[in-house]
């Protein structure tokens, strides 16, 4: 196990984007959750090149019922690009020119603000552009949500500052709960909690099992387990139960948090015999402290409504989850 971290975090330096700390003042950085700036000169953002950077940005939203955009897209040309503009908290900045011998991409951490992000994408020419940012859609995309719900998840822990008690004493782990999820109910190795709305519902389950082999972290094994699991323990009207959709098969991935190896789950959940559904998204990682598989769920039930801040908001609990060290562990006796 300790050994695939350790390929992942080295994958995860080469392909990910080279940061660089600036100076960042006293102010934080400032504009709506999932909004990006881009900084271009009118013709290009007409052009090829922004048309193609305009279509990365305003693709879907993965693991959603219904289409929405990965971001709000905001166009600035470089002579309006003042102070004000500057404390914008994600930026892309495209450059090009003939200095450039092929396309890269560099990513600025608290230039102008605290919690900002600047991308700046070079080429050398608007075809390579174009070419560039559609073949590293992911990476783009990725790289700005990673960066939205590592600062929603900042701002969780201080806006709640003690961690979930009974996380910590089922499962070992810190975790930080948004306000209004009050309703909580408990099982053996199972912690549900809800806002219990009737529209915009928000739901975290955290479940536990002994890890066995590095198989469980593969996506058939998840989706497995989260059928059998939340089957059992999550019931709904007409004899029902949750269940993973097959009609959006789940989006699968492993990467690394703070040094700790997880498999991601992002899809559609269902009742099976009841008109109900939505969209979760599940973290796995091995609890290197008591030998536990965790798994930690978040999901939404917001019919007729858009569901990406909802569910984005949400999503930023996991990034909360801490493994406290052995000694300072609260396990359940």
């Amino acid at each position: 196990m300790k050994h695939l971290v350790g390929l992942l975090s080295l994958l995860a330096s080469i392909i990910f984007l080279s940061s660089c700390n600036g100076g960042s003042g006293f102010f934080s950085a400032s504009g709506a959750t999932n909004e990006v700036m881009v900084i271009m000169d009118d013709s290009s953002w007409e052009g090829t090149s922004g048309r193609a950077l305009f279509d990365v940005l305003n693709s879907n939203t993965k693991g959603l019922p219904q289409p929405e955009p990965n971001f709000r897209i905001l166009h600035i040309t470089p002579e309006n690009f003042t102070s004000t503009f500057k404390m914008a908290r994600n930026i892309i900045i495209p450059v090009i020119s003939e200095m450039y011998s092929q396309p890269k991409l560099e990513a600025e951490l608290d230039t102008y603000a605290n919690g900002q992000v600047i991308m700046n994408i070079k080429a050398p020419d608007s075809i390579s552009f174009a070419e560039y940012v559609t073949e590293n859609k992911d990476v783009i995309i990725n790289y700005f949500i990673e960066k939205e719900l590592e600062r929603n998840a900042k701002w969780l822990k201080s806006e709640i500052k003690i961690p979930v008690v009974r996380a910590q004493q089922m499962f070992g782990i810190n975790i930080h709960f948004p306000k209004g999820l009050s309703n909580y109910e408990e099982f053996n190795n199972f912690l549900w909690a809800t806002n219990n709305a009737g529209r915009g519902r928000q739901d975290i389950v955290i479940y536990q099992f002994p890890y066995t082999s590095e198989t469980i972290f593969e996506k058939d094994s998840l989706i497995k387990v989260r059928n059998e699991v939340l089957g059992k323990y999550i019931k709904g009207s007409f004899d029902s139960q949750m269940s993973t959709s097959t009609a959006y098969p789940p989006d699968y991935r492993r990467f690394v948090v703070d040094g700790v190896f997880r498999a991601e789950l992002r899809g559609l959940w269902e009742m099976t015999t009841d008109m109900m559904g939505g969209p979760f998204v599940m973290h796995a990682f091995v609890n290197e402290n008591t030998g536990m598989v965790i798994v930690v769920e978040t999901y939404v039930y917001a019919p007729e409504s858009n569901k990406r801040n909802l569910m984005r908001n949400l999503e930023a609990t996991l990034y909360t989850i801490s493994l406290p060290k052995p000694e300072e562990a609260i396990i359940e006796g």
